[in-house]
């Protein structure tokens, strides 16, 4: 058999990539998620929208897409997004089944914000809000599975939200 290595193959692991880019524009769309990240104080949700620059600032920073925590002075929560556990899909083999996990992390400077509620529930809630039981590009939804406390040094610690895409017909 001969393999044609110049042509790109098509594959159902390329949807991955494309719903990154979904739940990443979601998130650069959600006014009050941008807050969470970007102002690192008790009343975040009653400061002024992001501009346009702010928002892209907080790729790859404060949203990051590869699995690496590089902690900045000047940043205080984190979300990273990463894809795994891919399976055949038992009824569609042609599409691959995955989970979606969604780190969230912040500095415990920044946990408690106003009326005592806690800065890593609201960014859980708001990525909960946008995407369970929601479609991305493939033909499944996402269905929220389990939320699990992260404790990664004395200075951060959040939650990692996990998520199944079932790509059932």
């Amino acid at each position: 058999m001969k393999m044609d290595l110049v042509q790109t193959q098509e594959t159902t692991f390329l949807t991955a990539q494309k719903d990154l880019f979904k739940i990443v524009q979601k998130f650069i769309n959600n006014e009050k998620l941008k807050k969470l990240l970007f102002y690192p104080v008790k009343d975040a949700l009653d400061r002024k929208d992001l501009t346009g620059e702010e928002t892209l600032g907080l790729l790859h920073k404060n949203i990051r897409v590869i699995p690496k925590l590089q902690v900045n002075e000047d940043v205080q929560s984190y979300i990273i997004i990463g894809f795994d556990g891919f399976t055949t899909n038992a009824k569609n083999p042609e599409y691959r089944d995955n989970i979606i996990t969604f780190d969230v992390i912040c500095h415990f400077d920044s946990w408690v914000m106003e009326n005592y509620q806690l800065r890593p529930y609201l960014i859980m809630g708001e990525i909960d809000g946008m995407l369970n039981k929601s479609k991305l590009n493939g033909i499944g939804t996402v269905e929220f599975i389990s939320a699990n406390q992260l404790l990664l040094s004395s200075d951060l610690a959040g939650f990692s939200l996990t998520y199944r895409v079932i790509n059932d017909v």
